[in-house]
């Protein structure tokens, strides 16, 4: 143990002391995290100020000034133009560059023909109406004009037969665990991104860590010096473990300090979880931290270079990628225990049911155990490669 604890010290004191390794290794990644979410979150903010403040160019025929009372109540500003057919070509053509944003064909004396309904002659009318999917700004006109031409029908609907005509009125209560609701709302985004910050913490470092030595040659020293192959992997795995857990950590923090600002216009509440919660993840994290940096050791140690074993963990990285998405798309977390001794899928399974408050200790306690199952096979095969004369002083 004591010779672990040194190896443990060396690995940890190797980062530690470098200022642009902890720099690049534990504060970047949740820095540049914060920055960029922020930024998205500013930019995405300031696109929806911008067409919702924007003046709608609207070019009419024949607008009723029922419409157009209703069009206004939208407390939107609007800017009109009266419209002939002799101006088609010319309008269509600014609509397709975005300098129009919607264009309105009212069929003469609409009001009048509404009113002629009882005709045996009545034909509905016909409101033409062209705007430009592919234009922001006009885009939006379009969802405004739609949502108002839907009022101007019940209103007429209304006056034609009055409320009697409709068979029931329905009266909507959004009965719903608003913990719950906001947790899901996390658990579509954070498991995929701390498994991702897992990853990226332990393949910034874990690679130079061992091929980083067999490439400069100084792992021979540590070899033969008195002490146990198997000390040497199992104090590099909890090295690169704590390192790679305070990188992830970091990123965390720079998610959750970022959230208020990419989620603008939606209310979430991080302080719906409690101490058991936190405990629960943080748990989580340390057996999934194991797990990848086993993962990155064992190909480390095969490897014969940083860009050798770089490029042998990066088919792992994107299986983790895929992963995190694919459970994007589930409602909860998965209800099969087995799930939950399924590399990397046990952990996001788990971070989502831990985040919905719909954790289920049995499906826990198979997942840090599978996990903790899986690291120690892993310290096996890191200590068979260590032992490997070939294997660790190839070129």
């Amino acid at each position: 143990m004591k010779n672990i604890i040194t190896i443990f010290k060396k690995e940890f004191y190797r980062v530690m002391s470098d200022r642009r390794l902890i720099f690049t290794a534990i504060f970047l990644p949740g820095l540049a995290i914060y920055v960029m979410y922020s930024f998205m979150g500013n930019a995405i903010g300031n696109e929806v100020e911008d067409i919702e403040s924007h003046t709608i160019i609207v070019y009419t025929e024949h607008m009723p000034d029922s419409y157009k009372t209703l069009l206004e109540s939208t407390d939107r500003t609007f800017e009109y133009h009266d419209y002939d057919a002799s101006m088609k070509e010319d309008v269509e053509a600014q609509i397709m560059e975005g300098t129009i944003d919607i264009l309105m064909i009212f069929p003469e004396d609409l009001e009048a023909t509404l009113l002629d309904y009882e005709n045996p002659d009545f034909t509905v009318p016909v409101i033409d109406t062209y705007f430009n999917s592919g234009e922001r700004y006009s885009n939006n006109a379009y969802g405004v004009v739609n949502y108002t031409f839907n009022r101007y029908r019940e209103e007429i609907w209304l006056t034609r037969f009055g409320e009697d005509i409709y068979v029931f009125t329905t009266n909507y209560e959004n009965i719903v665990n608003e913990q719950r609701a906001t947790g899901q709302g996390f658990a579509q985004l954070l498991p995929m991104l701390i498994i991702m910050f897992l990853f990226s913490g332990a393949m910034s470092i874990g690679p130079d860590s061992i091929a980083g030595e067999k490439e400069r040659g100084t792992i021979a020293t540590l070899l033969v010096t008195p002490i146990k192959r198997s000390e040497v992997a199992i104090g590099k795995v909890l090295s690169l473990s704590v390192i790679s857990l305070m990188s992830a950590t970091s990123s965390f923090v720079g998610i959750m300090l970022s959230l208020p600002k990419l989620m603008q216009g939606q209310e979430l509440d991080t302080n719906i979880y409690g101490i058991g919660e936190y405990i629960s993840i943080l748990v989580v994290l340390l057996a999934t931290v194991l797990l990848i940096v086993g993962l990155v050791s064992m190909i480390s140690a095969y490897a014969k270079s940083i860009k050798e074993a770089s490029m042998l963990i990066l088919p792992l990285y994107f299986i983790a990628i895929i992963v995190g998405v694919s459970t994007m798309m589930n409602s909860g977390a998965a209800e099969n225990p087995m799930t939950y001794a399924i590399p990397l899928y046990n952990s996001v399974n788990m971070l989502i049911g831990i985040l919905t408050f719909d954790i289920v200790p049995v499906h826990f306690v198979i997942m840090v155990v599978s996990n903790l199952v899986y690291v120690i096979l892993l310290v096996l095969v890191i200590n068979r490669l260590f032992e490997s004369e070939k294997v660790m002083f190839s070129k």
